[in-house]
């Protein structure tokens, strides 16, 4: 996705630039030259601008009144405004690498870093084999400059997601991989950790957003997904009905 508007920030870190862009009501952060990380509406930070980010949000579906979300990658934080303003008393563990991102985030995204959110500035790989917390979801997101970051799908990882999920918890990776032809070996690792109990959900801007359930298989008929669809956008401001019959079993 090309960058639209006009640059108001840039800075840089060990791991590269973080710039970003302002077009109209809608802010942008971006990594790399050409493409966008994340992106908010200035009048409504709280909903969702992306179709991957509402294809991920589905988990509420599933988990309508989570006791903890971990969030692996912040971004412009986009995710954790939603989440915020859909319970303000849900605790949150954000686990970002770059501090400066959480910088920008909070400078130019107006993002709210305080509790009942706990920011954890490492390595998400590093956080999700020591950490003792247990949550009901978790978000992998997790990109540099040049792509999704594949450590997502490192078996390890993978097994200390199932680990740190509560008994019906659900694990949502967005597998953007720019035609690297990852999806199947993505889905096969999910397999391998979760059985048959996994969906995933594929948006217009190529990203796979995949969904695996520690609890076993839910509900996955379409018909009777989408007044809980209906219910849950209409609360969150975004047409959520409209990705329901894009889910799909592993």
């Amino acid at each position: 996705m090309s960058i639209p508007g006009i640059e108001i920030y840039r800075g840089r870190d060990e791991w590269g630039p973080i710039r970003v862009f302002e077009d109209g009501l809608r802010r942008y952060m971006a990594f790399a030259t050409d493409a966008q990380q994340s992106c908010i509406d200035l009048l409504n930070p709280e909903t969702l601008v992306y179709d991957y980010t509402q294809a991920m949000i589905l988990a509420l579906l599933y988990q309508p009144k989570p006791s903890r979300v971990t969030l692996l990658g912040l971004g412009a934080g986009s995710l954790v405004q939603t989440l915020q303003a859909y319970d303000p008393q849900l605790p949150l563990s954000v686990v970002e690498l770059r501090p400066l991102v959480a910088e920008v985030a909070q400078q130019w995204f107006d993002l709210a870093l305080a509790p009942p959110l706990s920011l954890h500035l490492e390595d998400a790989s590093v956080y999700m084999g020591e950490t003792c917390d247990r949550s009901d979801i978790i978000f992998a997101d997790i990109y540099n400059d040049s792509g999704m970051i594949e450590s997502q799908l490192n078996v390890d990882f993978l097994k200390n997601c199932y680990r740190n999920l509560n008994r019906d918890g659900v694990l949502v990776l967005n597998l953007w991989e720019e035609g690297r032809g990852l999806h199947p070996l993505a889905m096969q690792r999910l397999r391998d950790q979760f059985g048959e109990h996994c969906m995933s959900c594929l948006v217009e801007d190529g990203n796979l957003i995949a969904f695996a359930f520690k609890g076993g298989m839910p509900e996955d008929n379409p018909r009777r997904l989408q007044p809980l669809a209906k219910k849950l956008g209409r609360r969150l401001n975004i047409p959520l009905h409209k990705l329901v019959g894009r889910l799909k079993r592993a």
